[in-house]
């Protein structure tokens, strides 16, 4: 027998597919076997992985018999009822090897019994598979009648029936993680309709992930054309009768199977569920106004869960009414935590099986006056009424108040609702009885026609004996006379009452109720109370415990600093360290504080700074304080329990419960000090009170930046513990290795991790790439299709993205979004070749105009908004309401940006989203304010086009692709009401989907060419960073109007300011002139600086006109202090320089006198002494050492008269320096104009590129304009005009030998927008700014080494000392030749 069932056993499960080989071993783990029996280890079964080993194993474990029994329940288990009946049919033929007959036996029995014998083996195979079970258990009913009876004693049949059916078998019991859920699948595609059961779950949760509450009617029904086609072809023949379409025969009519209900598809879920996506489903039905599960029945054991971590992270807001004395006040809870915060609690609970009164209605009622259904209730329209799942389970729904007078209660009150007969689930009433405030019980008279003797039963006698409030519903009775009962025991007759005066007295009864009676309790208190009566906990479990206990002691460390002082002492690497380290590492990018330094050694200077600011974070890391260290062992990754995310999210808890109270405290004082600055500004004041309280709100806004705390900051510390390691240690340690893998598990995980730095605006490049590194080694490197979103401050792009993807990036909850965040969503493995790509990572940015606690830059904001939006292959734009004027604004900058980043080859997209604002139904109202949205984007994007000379630009699309068709969304309103009891509105919902299908649809069909993989993503956003970095311009504004307002007055201001250097070097000529024609012996500074300063104050009236009558003097008003200070500057400066020179001129004047009287001294007494030597000295002639050393004496006894010892004079000018920085000030609009300077030697000779220098002057022109032949004959011939006019002017500086002056550079600039203006007005083409950076990079190249020959041969010409130097030699010579002449003479 062994040997024919086990080649009988293999030839069944040679059947199975492996997907149903799969859940054969997964059932074999969970069917009820006899009592002696137990099941196979998982382990075991592991190994087990052909079918030959599978069959051994199941007869070695379970026997030749009961094998038998096992592969028949496991196969109806998984649905293959064939290959059951086909093991009954087996064991029929081999009946007799199971009892007690012998091999001979069975043929001898064969052989004798008659045909009517062989009927009786179905009977025995029942009741040996019967016995076999345990309990006598039996399986799901098949065509044999021997097994019809299993379904009705196997305990759990009917849940595992509901699982299969549902197909979650898989998933059984808490396997479904929260990634799962969120994984990107072709219901989020294709759309939310179930096209047969086995996606009923997955429906539920796309519409519950998009908050759409119609998911309580979700049901799935067979259509006609589902539904067997009954006939013959014969039968189809024959032609229907009148009489027979009216007339419904015997065995015409069939039973419809039932649909699963929409509670017990929820309920399958919740225990299928892991305990994150039991959170987050319970997180969404509340959004829906659902109400929650509060005491699960497990479905398979008579056992009750109480899911105090799953209601965990339910937020209510709402507000109270406090009367006191007369007055009253608004008392606010916004986004506060209801498992903790104290509430009465009011419990419906019905005893009898004959109350017809729902009381599902009756607290609809009191919730919202039924306009929605929180509570489900056997009136829905569509599904079934036999729920499953429900019976015994309890229910809660919390009643929050808006403060208005319509509110049914003052207070934040829970109900909860137990489902079914009262009598039926004990432990369950006794616990409700405890945790309420009051208890509302719902009878019925009808069972008994003597009154209420059938009624009295110990339950209710614990009712009434209780001290508690009781309030109890007679269903059946009209009007119940007043009798002397307790105050706090109320009847009330319900029979014949509607609606709304059911719902006005119980609100009556309670009210006062509540007010005298019992003290309100938490979700916390329940829970010690539910363990009291034996329910299961589910934060009672080893690892929510262990979680528990680290973030505590996270906890403890951080209470012993005080809050303010957290950061500073306990997280230092991301304070001013990085901070500073930022700012170095943009100044090495953009150069503007280089003074007089030259590039190259201004860019080590900061290299070797922001080292030393490494090696300072790496001293601190070395002492690594207890915090991080604590922090860094509590998240390592723990696959099987996910320990790590557990305690991430108690630690959120705690910090927001250890922070709530202070930073609350703070937003305060600063709402009153902003309120108290803009008040004085508006008066214009600028009195000391203005300062003082612009100080105390610089102190309450540091305060607030350094008592924000949060998980992500001790993320973000990791982040540079890595970065400093990485830049400052040789030796790559643990400590080193581990930290980027941590982050990579849990983004992998389904966690945000940091992109940018929201408090230092910052990306760090080292640590992001290590991150993207982890993963790619984690997942492979896999292909990812990125979404960037963009948005105002509080335009609902958060709950949209929690919506649409399930996703929540700010750790603290309650916190705005800073900086950028990035999360990693998985695309279901199917689906991945259809869309193309493996995983879909979302880029969330901070909200746009937020109002920051200090004052941003205006810069932060457009670098962030240039960032995402080139990052993502797609960009959603979330705007609230119909106007694009609020970001249109940051989106110009944006373009600005991307056209000067041309050589990233950047195209994003770009989906608008306008919330609150729905679409209209009249397609040409509609495709009307499409098309204006459309020209506004054109018209800021040709704006932004012809400020940077792109010719080819003429519309939004040629720079972030668009579609008006499908690339503009309209959502309605996120509520059906007012809140806090409204639920969303259906149509929000639609509109997400709508957008998610249409986002996904746009990834399938227009991005597969520009989709990366993580490692080129991860090059991506290093590359696009460092170009962000080197815009040293644009970023500073705020539109496009700015932009050209701005340099409209640069260029008029750079004519003044040449205007004033000009004047300045023809006045220096000037003196110069009156020095050496002994006209002036003397240089007052008062004089010069008169001169100047008139006409300084005469360019500076000028500069007021300019700022008083110019179109954008509104815009350009705040710059006018900084062009004053500038020009302030510029005249200090050239004051300074002009009483230097003058001086200089002076004393190289009086000892050039001098030098004429001297050196004929000089002379003199060398000769003298070369007539006294030739006289001692007769019969030699001194050596040349001699001679010299007696000339150098009396060179210098004299030289000392003429030149005075503090004698001193200016230094070489640095004329390389001050080229670069102006250069650097000049085209500071030019893009990437750091490394065109800095690397400006190796360029090759300027030659025109007629693509590149020359655009249309026609605003109009659609394309790039084809130069003629005489238009390019006047370009060249103005370019060589312009290089003779400026070689001439160079020559000629050199030749009057005048000396160098930092003005030659800005002649030779302002020549050369001069000359370029003139020789195109009036023509069809621009010369373009390219054209005259790279033509004067070469005319100043030229230039600065003809003003360095110059600069040499005045200081050899004008300076006394090596004036004096250069006649000291010919004078010797003199004096050897004398000494020589008289010693010949001799």
């Amino acid at each position: 027998m062994e040997r024919t069932w086990k080649a009988f056993l293999l030839n069944i499960l040679e059947d199975l597919t492996e997907e149903e080989m799969g859940k054969f071993k997964y059932q074999l783990k969970n069917i009820d076997l006899a009592k002696e029996y137990s099941h196979i280890k998982r382990g075991t079964l592991q190994k087990a992985n052909t079918v030959a080993l599978l069959a051994d194993t199941l007869i070695q474990h379970y026997g030749e018999e009961y094998s038998m029994t096992v592969t028949h329940d496991v196969l109806l288990a998984i649905n293959q009822r064939n290959l059951a009946d086909l093991i009954i049919s087996q064991m029929g033929k081999s009946g007799p090897s199971m009892g007690t007959s012998t091999k001979k036996e069975s043929k001898r029995k064969l052989d004798n019994e008659a045909k009517s014998d062989e009927d009786k083996w179905p009977k025995k195979i029942q009741k040996l598979i019967t016995s076999m079970r345990p309990n006598g258990s039996t399986a799901h009913p098949t065509k044999s009648q021997t097994i019809n009876n299993i379904e009705e004693t196997n305990k759990n049949q009917h849940f595992n029936d509901l699982i299969q059916r549902l197909n979650l078998e898989c998933y059984y019991s808490k396997k479904m993680t929260k990634v799962n859920f969120l994984t990107i699948n072709k219901i989020s595609f294709l759309g939310i309709q179930p096209r047969s059961e086995r996606e009923l779950p997955y429906c539920f949760l796309e519409k519950l992930l998009v908050m759409d509450y119609n998911l309580r009617f979700l049901v799935y029904r067979k259509t006609i054309s589902n539904l067997p086609q009954a006939g013959t072809i014969e039968s189809e023949k024959k032609l229907p009768r009148f009489e027979d379409f009216f007339t419904i025969k015997e065995g015409h009519s069939a039973s419809v199977p039932t649909c699963i209900h929409p509670l017990d598809i929820q309920m399958a879920i919740f225990h299928c569920a892991d305990d994150f996506t039991r959170q987050f489903i319970l997180t969404k039905l509340s959004v829906c106004q659902f109400a929650l599960p509060f005491l699960v029945p497990n479905p398979c054991k008579s056992q009750v869960e109480f899911p105090l971590w799953s209601l965990g992270q339910i937020r209510k807001s709402w507000r109270e009414v406090e009367k006191i004395g007369w007055e009253t006040k608004i008392k606010n809870y916004d986004n506060h935590l209801i498992s903790s915060q104290p509430i009465h609690i009011v419990s419906l609970i019905r005893i009898g099986d004959f109350v017809s009164t729902s009381k599902s209605q009756i607290l609809n009622l009191l919730l919202s006056k039924g306009k929605h259904d929180h509570f489900f209730h056997n009136n829905f329209r569509k599904g079934n009424k036999n729920c499953l799942l429900m019976a015994g389970m309890v229910e809660i729904c919390w009643f929050c108040p808006g403060g208005r007078a319509e509110d049914r209660f003052e207070n934040c009150i829970a109900f909860t609702n137990l489902h079914g007969n009262a009598e039926l689930h004990e432990k369950q009433v006794k616990f409700l009885h405890e945790v309420s405030s009051v208890t509302v019980l719902l009878l019925s008279t009808s069972e008994n026609t003597s009154g209420s003797a059938k009624m009295i039963t110990p339950l209710l006698r614990e009712f009434w004996n209780s001290h508690k409030p009781l309030i109890c519903l007679f269903e059946n009775v009209e009007n119940i006379l007043d009798e002397k009962y307790p105050p706090h025991k109320v009847r009330i007759g319900i029979k014949d009452l509607n609606k709304v005066e059911l719902a006005d007295k119980i609100t009556v009864t309670l009210t006062q109720l509540l007010k005298e009676f019992t003290p309100p309790c938490n979700l916390n208190n329940c829970a010690d109370i539910a363990r009291k009566y034996g329910f299961i906990i589910d934060e009672d479990q080893r690892h929510f415990q262990e979680s528990g206990k680290k973030a505590d002691s996270i906890i403890d460390l951080l209470r012993k600093v005080k809050l303010s002082q957290i950061k500073e002492s306990l997280l230092p690497l991301q304070g001013q360290l990085w901070h500073e380290w930022c700012k170095k590492d943009k100044e090495s990018y953009q150069l503007r504080e280089k003074g007089n330094k030259n590039i190259e050694q201004y860019k080590k200077e900061l290299e070797k700074e922001k080292q030393n600011i490494r090696w300072e974070q790496y001293h601190k890391v070395v002492n690594l304080s207890d915090l991080m260290e604590f922090f860094r062992q509590s998240l390592q990754s723990h696959p099987e329990t996910h320990t790590e995310l557990y305690f991430l999210q108690r630690l959120s808890l705690l910090i927001e419960q250890l922070t709530k109270t202070d930073l609350e405290n703070l937003h305060q004082r600063h709402s009153f000090l902003m309120t108290q600055v803009q008040t004085e500004k508006l008066k214009q004041s600028k009195t000391s009170s203005l300062r003082r309280w612009e100080a105390d709100l610089e102190v309450v806004s540091k305060e607030i930046r350094n008592s924000t705390l949060g998980p992500e900051h001790l993320l973000r510390e990791l982040g540079q513990i890595y970065e400093s390691l990485e830049e400052t240690s040789s030796q790559k340690n643990t400590l080193y290795l581990s930290v980027p893998q941590m982050a990579a598990d849990l983004m992998v995980s389904g966690f945000p991790i940091e992109l940018m730095d929201g408090d230092a605006s910052y990306v760090p490049l080292k640590w992001v790439a290590a991150v993207f590194d982890k993963i790619s080694e984690k997942l492979g490197d896999k292909k990812v299709f990125v979404l960037s979103v963009l948005g105002l401050h509080s335009s609902g792009k958060s709950t949209l993205l929690h919506a649409m993807f399930g996703l929540q990036f700010s750790l603290s909850v309650g916190k705005n979004t800073r900086g950028a965040y990035m999360q990693l969503l998985k695309v279901e493995d199917v689906f991945k070749e259809e869309l193309g790509f493996d995983f879909l990572l979302v880029v969330d940015s901070e909200g746009l105009n937020a109002p920051q606690p200090m004052n941003k830059v205006q810069s932060k904001e457009n670098e962030l908004a240039t960032f995402v939006t080139a990052l993502g292959n797609l960009t959603l734009v979330n705007i609230w309401g119909p106007n694009l004027s609020e970001i249109q604004a940051v989106l110009q900058i944006a373009i600005h940006a991307l056209l000067r980043m041309k050589q990233l080859n950047i195209s994003p997209s770009c989906l608008f989203v306008h919330q609150n604002t729905e679409e209209t139904i009249d397609t040409n109202q509609s495709m009307a304010r499409r098309q204006q949205l459309q020209e506004k984007l054109d018209g800021i994007t040709l704006a932004a086009a012809q400020y940077e000379q792109c010719s080819d630009v003429h519309c939004f699309n040629d720079v972030i692709k668009f579609d008006i068709r499908t690339h503009i969304h309209y959502f309605a309103h996120l509520w059906e009401g007012y809140p806090p009891m409204a639920p969303p509105n259906t149509c929000y919902s639609q509109n997400v989907r709508e957008l998610k299908s249409r986002i996904l649809k746009f990834a399938k069909e227009e991005c597969k060419g520009s989709i990366l993989k993580i490692s080129e993503f991860k090059v991506r956003i290093q590359d696009l960073w460092k170009a962000l970095m080197n815009e040293n311009f644009i970023f500073r504004f705020k539109n496009t109007r700015e932009v050209v307002a701005m340099d409209k007055l640069e260029t008029t201001y750079n004519g003044w300011t040449w205007e004033l250097q000009n004047y300045v070097l023809d006045l220096q000529n000037q003196l110069a002139k009156q020095i050496w024609n002994e006209l002036v012996q003397e240089i007052l500074r008062s004089s010069v600086e008169s001169q100047i300063v008139e006409k300084h104050e005469a360019i500076k009236q000028e500069l007021e006109k300019y700022f008083q009558e110019d179109q954008d003097r509104d815009i350009l008003a705040s710059w006018k202090g900084k062009f004053e200070d500038d020009l302030r500057t510029l005249k200090n400066k050239l004051v300074v320089e002009t009483i230097k020179k003058c001086e200089d001129l002076l004393t190289r004047k009086k000892i050039q006198d001098l030098l004429k009287v001297q050196k004929v001294k000089i002379e003199q007494k060398l000769q003298e002494k070369v007539r006294e030597v030739a006289t001692f000295v007769k019969s030699t002639e001194l050596q040349e050492k001699e001679l010299r050393d007696m000339f150098n004496k009396i060179w210098s006894e004299n030289i000392s008269i003429v030149l005075p010892p503090s004698l001193s004079f200016a230094d070489d000018p640095d004329i390389d320096v001050d080229l670069e920085n102006i250069l650097l000030q000049h085209f500071k609009q030019h893009p990437n104009i750091v490394s065109k300077i800095r690397y400006r030697g190796t360029k090759k000779p300027f030659s025109i590129n007629y693509s590149k220098h020359v655009i249309s002057s026609q605003t109009s022109q659609v394309n790039a304009p084809s130069v003629e032949g005489f238009e390019k004959d006047i370009i060249m011939n103005t370019t060589a005009h312009i290089m003779k006019v400026v070689r001439e002017v160079i020559n000629i500086r050199e030749q009057n030998n005048q000396g160098y002056s930092s003005s030659y550079f800005h002649e030779i600039l302002q020549m050369i927008d001069t000359e370029t203006a003139s020789a195109t007005q009036g023509l069809a083409f621009v010369l373009n700014n390219r054209y005259k950076l790279e033509l004067a990079l070469e005319l100043v190249q030229e230039a600065a080494k003809s003003f360095k020959r110059m600069s040499i041969a005045f200081k050899q010409e004008n300076n006394p000392v090596l004036y004096l130097e250069s006649l000291k030699e010919e004078i010797f010579n003199d004096f050897r030749s004398s000494h020589k002449n008289y010693s010949n003479v001799n």
